[in-house]
Parts: C-alpha cells; structure tokens; sequence
C-alpha cells in the first residue's frame, strides 16, 4: 500500500531453549534488503553513511580508555491499540524491560547453554533500559502510554504515533498487527533516520513479540532484543541483508570481528560452519570457525549472546552525534527523563474503558465508542484506564442499572429505549481523572422503527440512522442536503482533508492524520421484516479515488445484518478495491458526484425469518491513505408485505375501514392480559402514530385519529414479541 516507505530493518524470531531442547516457534522473515535499497534509492548516501559508521565503531572501548560505566537509556512503549489483545497491560511491558537489561547486561541465565568458543566472548553492552518518569513535557509517566488508533493495524512507520523526542528517549511501538504477515518487528540503522527521516526512528513490534508473559512467550521475547540491535547500528551477523542461508552471503559480512563470517540460519545448528573457505579481511577467528549460531543478531531460535565486539560497537555508535544518540545517556537527559534515579514515582491515572464484546452479551455496534444493545441486555463495561495503579473506580450510568457502581468492571442493563452516556472516574492516591463518552449507547425497543418494504432517500432526514466514528477523527458519516444521487440528501463520508503545501507539515497529515485501515459506521434503523418476502436489499453509492495505481485501491465497504441489536453481526456483502470505485481518479479534492455515472447501485437478497422483527443493516467503510469521499443514498429493501394475523395477539377489529381522512379509526381489543402497542405506519414503514393500551381483562376500544393523507396504511398490534399486521385504507 505504501510501496514508497522504505523499512529499514524488520524481523526477528524467537526461542524457547532449555537446556539442549529446543522448541522453535513459528518463523517470521523480514525484508531488509528489499526494504532497505528502497530507502537508498530515495537517498543513496545512506549506504556510504552506514558503511562509514562501521568503520567509526569497531575500535576497542577499553583499549582507548573509555569507561564500562553503566548507561542508562530512557525507554518509553506507546502500545497502539483498538482495546483488544494488542492493548497488553503494564506488566507485560516492564517484563519486555527486564528481559532488554538481562540481555544487554550479560545476566540471561541461558548464557550457560552458549558454546565454544563463544562462551568466553559473550558481551557485557553495560547498557541499562529504564522506563521514562517524565515526559517530555516533564510531566509524570510510567513511561508507558496507550493510544486508541487504527493504525494497529497493518502498521508501518506510519504507525509510530506520538514520538517523543528521539534524542531523549528510545520510543518503541507496540501494535496489534504488521501490514508485512511474514514480519515480528523492525527498526532502522541511526544513519538511515537522519534529518527529516527522524520520525521514522524507534522501534516497531507485535505485541505477542513483546516480553515473555501475556501475550507473548519466553521463545519470542527476544525479538525487542533484536530490534535494539539494529536500533544501536547492528546488522544481521551474515551482513546488511534480510537473505538467511543465502550462499553468496559469504561474501559480505556485519563488519563486527568477533562474529566469525556466516550465512545466517533459521535453525539451531550448533555445528553451522556455513563460510569456511571465506577470506573476509579482519576477522577475529580463523576461517574454518563454526557460525556463532547463538547470537542475538541470527535468526537460529536460540539466541542467548552478543559478542565483545558487537558491544563495543553499540557503545561507539552511542558516543556519536548520529540520530542524536549520543545524548541518550547524558546526566542532563536523565535528569529530564527522569531516569537518573530508581526511586518510583506515582501518577495521576487517566481514565479510559470500552465495552468488552467478550464479556456478558457483547451487544456491540464497534469496539470503541458506541453500541447498540436491545433493552434489558446486560452490557459490561471494562476499565481501560492507563498511566498508573488505579486504586478505586466510580462509574455514572444514568438512566441504567445499576445507576452508579465501584467496580472495577460493572455490568449494567437498561429498561428504556434511547441514547445513554457513561462517566468513569478513576484515583489513587496522586489524584483522579474522568472521561464521560455522551452517546455511547444505544438501547433498541421491543419494536421496530420501521417495517419492511422500506425507502431511504435521505432527502428529508437521516432518523434513527447511528453513525460512528470510533477514533473522532475528521472522516465521518454525516448526512448532507447534497450530493446525492441526482444532487438530492444522502449520507457523506468525509474523507478528503485539504493537505496542499505547507499544510504537508502544518497539519501533519502525512504522519498523524493518514487513513489507512480508518473505520467508519453507517447504521440502520430497526426494520421488522417478518411480514415481508422475496426481500432485495439495495443502495447507491458514489467513490472516487486519490490512487493511480489499482494495487493502491484497497479500501472495503462491508455490509452485515444483525437481528438482535447489533449482538452478533453477520456479514452480508463487500465491495473492495476497484468494485468500489465509480468515479475514477479525482485526485486530491473534495469529491462531489455530479452526474449520474459517478454512481452504483449494489444489492443483495435477504431471507427473513420470524426473528427479524428488529433488523439493523451496518455499513463498515475501511479506508486508505488514498481515500477519497464516498456517498451513500437510496437505501431500499423492497418485497411483498403480507398482512396476516398469527393468532398470537388477541383478536383485533377495526372499524370503520375505510376511514376518511381526518376521522377516528376505531380499535376494538378482546381481553389483553397484558399491555399491548398500537402502532400506525405508512407503507415505507414510517411511524404515524404510537398508542399504549394498557392490560385489561375485557374488551377494550381505543380511538386513534388518522390525520394523515388519503391512502393506504399499516396497522400492528404488539403485545410483547407477537405481532398482528392489519390494513388500514384512508380515503
């Protein structure tokens, strides 16, 4: 999708050792060569620059004098998350921290299983990882943030959301999902992240690669490892390419002497002698030395060391100037890292939660920000908040039951049909924050808003439609007055943001503001299809496209149908790639259809069934960076409605039918029992008029003014989940 993103240095994949056995876990390659000559072809002095860091950073530490002290590097995670797995905790973080400092610091307990003659060259780096206090507004943090984002998903270097100053804190990403299947995790050389690549420096890593508890496991917790290698300078120890077990590897190599020339493994191979007629100058070892399998830089599955020479290396490339990370360490930058000290510090929590889908029904519109559920359904909330230790939880449900609650993670149903909106306040004991999302839920009654056959044209109103924009970011559904099919009212998604010129920058739209993977919700009403047969859903649609080349095209309309208030979502139909695509190439502008070709018209059929008495249709736009505006108009179910009484309702009577316009229509109802709904529609299955008649226990008659113009109209008597349907003709 972005073919012009150059990734320096992706993957690496992990093990599980324990003593001699060995379980490897699934392999994950990365695209370093191919990745890499892109970045060089946008600037060819990258290749020199790296070549010459080489050169700057072989020499010996200690036989110039430099000092062994310990350097501390200010670390902060930003974990991109939707609220699923991917939002991993806190825990698992300090974990990915621990394993990085036993790593670098040479205190792996599996250094015991390295063998000769590589035991008695594992390297010490003298490099400490300590998570951020301040940041870089010097205010309090645990150095671990949590960001809402789609770009979680299929994340690139445009993923890394939120970078702190690269010349205060190493910044690592943690993402749900990689937009490369086959890739674990990558970071660029310094050299390659210079100047205006800066935001393209740090770490990029899944989130079951990171540690080794939660998520993730022992046998993938070295990848961060890995990644830092590369981050400090580091290639793979075959050479500068992504291409293991590639024979004409033996012919460059890392430029690091101490590991002896290979052609990189994807297996534990102890006894690897892979570049033994090599005569690559400078050496540390003779040439027929085994490959050292076990190095955090190979792809074996049972990494455990860095070499002397590979951490004199990293320590020079952090005296230099380059991607300023010599200023990394400074007492200076520490002190405002707030990472000169071990002594823990206290935050305010901030407050965040969602609805768990996993958790009581999951009656779930989205993930994030709004739902829809069915009255009475227990929906459980989940406490997401971040930053620190939350010590207590006060949560505000108005209108729901419970109507307040302290729990951490509170169920809660609702009696009445409507909008809701939730506040959590949560403390310890440095202060408290609070977050109230308005809207958030949508609670559908017993009945529906409409009845099948049904026309949307828009032109008038959107009723009743729900649109959702989980991040509230300036894409979202709107309906407007024009641009529809035959410039009439329709439903816009906004895609288009003005990013000429300076804007480029002013507005970081290239970075902050990109839609890749972007999702937005268009949702119907409730529509009581069980009278209707032979049902044909359709819509219009109008897209336009920012792409020139059709693999760039990729953006999806998924439509699905859910018959219990969004609960369970099934999907009905997609459009994607250039199947969306009615405009051609309009370019950088504010897309408007303005004739009929512009437009399409998808459908679908539908078999109702006695359970689609509350029938909600959604629309799921995932967009691209190359998203242009799309338009939605004309929703139509069309059918034949049948007008029958299933017996389940007691016996209804109406008279006088036909009515005249203007005149009362009189209901006579048998004995009740129990409460009952009259509700009046016309025949696209817009309300009229909606009378409570409450349980009785003889006959009642109820008058209902039929104020409306001449034709004909529907009629149904609800009592609970049965329904009767009646003909009612206005003349």
């Amino acid at each position: 999708m972005r073919k012009n993103l150059p990734l320096s240095v992706l993957v690496f994949t992990g093990f599980l050792a324990t003593g001699n056995a060995i379980a490897q876990e699934t392999h994950f390659s990365c695209g370093i060569d191919k990745q890499r000559q892109k970045l060089i072809a946008e600037n060819p002095q990258i290749k020199e620059d790296y070549e010459k860091l080489l050169h700057r950073c072989t020499e010996n530490r200690v036989s110039h004098g430099k000092s062994e002290t310990v350097r501390v590097i200010p670390i902060v995670f930003h974990v991109i998350h939707e609220y699923g797995a991917e939002n991993i905790s806190d825990q698992q973080i300090r974990d990915a921290v621990r394993v990085l400092n036993e790593d670098f610091g040479k205190q792996n307990q599996d250094t015991i299983n390295v063998v000769s003659p590589f035991d008695t060259i594992i390297g010490n780096t003298h490099l400490e990882f300590r998570l951020a206090t301040l940041d870089p507004y010097g205010n309090c943090t645990n150095g671990i943030e949590h960001i809402y984002n789609h770009q979680t998903v299929q994340a690139d270097a445009y993923s890394k959301l939120n970078q702190w100053d690269r010349d205060k804190y190493l910044n690592v990403w943690v993402i749900g999902t990689m937009g490369d299947p086959d890739v674990a995790g990558f970071a660029h050389y310094p050299t390659d992240v210079t100047g205006a690549g800066f935001w393209r420096d740090g770490v990029v890593i899944l989130h079951n690669y990171t540690g080794s508890i939660g998520t993730s496991a022992i046998g993938r917790s070295r990848v961060l490892t890995h990644e830092i290698g590369h981050y400090l300078g580091l290639a793979h120890t075959w050479g500068s390419d992504n291409d293991p077990g590639i024979a004409s590897s033996c012919n460059q190599d890392d430029g690091i002497g101490d590991t002896p020339n290979c052609i990189g493994l994807e297996s534990c191979d102890l006894n690897a002698n892979t570049c033994v007629e090599s005569t690559m100058p400078g050496n540390y070892w003779p040439v027929d030395v085994n490959d050292n399998t076990q190095n955090y830089m190979d792809y074996s599955y049972c990494n455990a060391m860095f070499t002397n020479g590979q951490a004199n290396f990293m320590n020079n490339v952090l005296d230099q100037p380059t991607s300023s990370r010599n200023n990394l360490y400074t007492g200076e930058n520490l002190m405002a890292t707030g990472t000169s000290t071990l002594t823990p510090v206290i935050c305010i929590p901030v407050a965040d939660f969602f609805v768990d889908v996993n958790g009581a029904s999951g009656n779930l519109a989205q993930n994030a920000n709004a739902m829809t559920a069915c009255v009475n359904d227990p929906i459980a909330f989940k406490d997401a908040s971040w930053k620190a230790l939350v010590t207590s939880w006060s949560w505000s449900f108005p209108g729901g039951s419970p109507a307040t609650s302290t729990a951490q993670n509170p169920t809660v149903t609702y009696a009445s049909p409507g909008w809701y909106s939730i506040t959590l306040t949560v403390s310890n004991t440095a202060g408290s924050d609070t977050k109230t999302i308005n809207h958030m839920i949508y609670v559908q009654g017993d009945w529906a808003e409409y009845t099948g056959p049904r026309m949307e044209d828009f032109n008038q109103n959107g009723n009743f439609w729900i649109t959702h924009n989980p991040e509230n970011n300036y894409a979202s559904f709107n309906r407007v007055a024009t641009g529809g099919r035959g410039n009439s009212g329709c439903f816009k998604l906004n895609n288009f943001k003005d990013v000429s010129g300076a804007q480029l920058f002013t507005e970081d739209w290239y970075y902050n503001d990109r839609l890749g993977n972007s999702k937005d919700y268009l949702i119907s009403p409730a529509i009581d299809l069980r009278n209707t047969s032979n049902i044909t859903i359709s819509f219009d649609y109008a897209y336009g496209t920012k792409a020139v080349a059709a693999a760039d095209i990729t953006e999806k309309l998924i439509v699905y149908s859910s018959r219990d208030c969004g609960k369970t979502w099934i999907q009905k139909e997609m459009l994607t790639g250039t199947d969306l695509l009615t405009a051609g190439y309009v370019g950088n502008t504010d897309f408007v259809p303005d004739n009929d070709l512009d437009w399409k018209t998808a459908s679908f059929t539908y078999t109702p069934t006695a359970a689609d008495n509350k029938t909600k249709f959604k629309f799921e736009f995932i967009a691209s960076d190359f998203s242009s505006n799309f338009y939605f108009d004309n929703f139509n179910i069309t059918g034949t409605l049948g007008i029958e009484d299933k017996g389940l309702v007691p016996a209804v009577s109406l008279a006088p039918n036909p009515v005249a316009s203007g005149s009362d229509l009189v209901v006579e109802l048998a004995d009740s029992g129990t409460g009952m709904k009259l509700i009046v529609m016309d025949l696209k299955g817009a309300i009229i008029s909606t009378t409570d008649v409450p349980a009785s226990s003889g006959v009642q008659t109820v008058s209902i003014p039929m104020n409306v113009a001449k034709g004909c109209y529907i009629l149904n008597a609800v009592q609970g989940s049965a329904k009767s349907t009646h003909r009612v003709i206005v003349q």
